[in-house]
């Protein structure tokens, strides 16, 4: 009622035993409370009224209650609340009833904690769950159109660049459509942190230092700073080296209340791939060709006003105008009135000298202050072809 915000939570608290995390310390227990799902609704509705419109749910493990997730996501439907969000859970708890429910009620992306690719290091790290059902979760996420992200941690106990390649081989097999590689850190409250005291390698008055956290390696004489740093390397490297082939390799589930879905999420991917963060990463590959692949595929679930306009902004990134025109064209003749559509044609047809049918363009939202400047290149270029 009083404030904005995009950070929430429907529940506080994991039961999970990761040896590296402090929830269970900082909420001084490892039960979980939950509110209902209609208070958390009713939380989110109040928000979009004030104009919020995408949110990050910040639960540990937001997936946990099924049944509970389920309501919550009926209730967003039902209310007809038009948002996004993102959440966090694990690949144990995740099934198609519940990607299905999130899709439909606006979820677009799910973080997993993966940790590493060797089976040794995640039962170190509290994390035993078996390969087959990490590939399966994330292959069944981005089935449902919602974005997988993997969290990996390098630098664990037992690391060798040998568990470093067994991450890599995971990454290959999930792959992520994002991702995040962590430095192991420990503190206060994990196990990871109090073995280490035990061991008297540390006291707690490290932390009247000047530092912000005890990076692992600091502690393992097996480990350094160049060892880690090399590990971190190689598993970016595998990941953006890779990335076009995991967008290319998309295989969405054929449910045609999701069509509409499939379509948002294409676009948005290839949104990424030719405007946006992947588009300007050099160690990305194929990008425009990975964006043309994913505006595409949006468009065959049908017609999409935004797929339309990011392949013709992709055409007229590559200064191939006559092909955006054709493109807005279709689109077009979908929303004619659409400003974003018509200003884009308006300025492919300035670039291939056609002054007077872009002027048509414009003229249509001329009160629109983005318009202005086109307006005036067009008169200004159409008086000089006046006898």
């Amino acid at each position: 009622k009083y404030f904005t915000y995009q950070h929430l939570a429907m529940s506080r608290g994991c039961p999970g035993k990761c040896t590296f995390c402090g929830s269970p310390k900082f909420w001084k227990t490892s039960n979980v409370r939950s509110h209902s799902p209609e208070w958390f609704a009713d939380e989110i509705e109040s928000l979009v009224k004030s104009g919020i419109t995408h949110f990050y749910i910040s639960d540990d493990t937001f997936t946990m209650d099924k049944q509970r997730v389920i309501e919550f996501c009926t209730l967003i439907i039902k209310r007809k609340l038009d948002i996004t969000w993102n959440a966090i859970s694990r690949v144990d708890v995740i099934d198609k009833d519940i990607l299905f429910a999130m899709r439909k009620a606006g979820c677009i992306q799910i973080s997993f904690g993966v940790e590493s690719g060797s089976e040794k290091i995640r039962k170190t790290l509290g994390k035993p769950i078996k390969r087959e059902k990490i590939i399966a979760a994330f292959s069944l996420t981005a089935s449902y159109g919602i974005l997988p992200r993997a969290y990996f941690i390098y630098g664990s106990p037992g690391e060798t660049m040998k568990t470093i390649q067994e991450s890599c081989d995971l990454l290959i097999a999930i792959k992520p459509l994002s991702a995040v590689f962590y430095l192991l850190v420990i503190f206060p409250g994990t196990h990871l942190y109090q073995s280490v005291v035990n061991k008297h390698l540390v006291t707690d008055n490290i932390w009247y230092q000047k530092i912000e956290d005890l990076p692992w390696f600091e502690v393992d004489e097996h480990l350094d700073f160049n060892k880690v740093k090399a590990f971190g390397d190689q598993l970016r490297s595998e990941f953006y080296t890779n990335l076009d082939t995991f967008a290319q390799d998309l295989d969405l589930v054929d449910i045609k209340d999701l069509y509409p879905f499939h379509a948002d999420f294409l676009y948005r991917l290839a949104m990424t791939f030719s405007h946006g963060e992947y588009g300007g990463d050099t160690r990305i590959k194929n990008q425009n060709e990975t964006a043309r692949q994913l505006y595409d595929k949006a468009l065959s679930y049908g017609p999409d006003a935004r797929a339309f306009l990011g392949l013709a902004m992709l055409h007229q990134k590559q200064r191939q105008f006559d092909k955006a025109i054709l493109i807005l064209k279709k689109g077009l003749e979908h929303w004619s009135e659409n400003k974003d559509l018509n200003i884009c044609m308006g300025v492919s047809l300035m670039n291939t000298g056609r002054f007077k049918t872009a002027l048509s363009f414009f003229e249509k939202f001329r009160k629109n202050p983005e318009t202005t400047q086109y307006i005036n290149i067009c008169h200004q270029n159409l008086s000089r072809t006046l006898p």
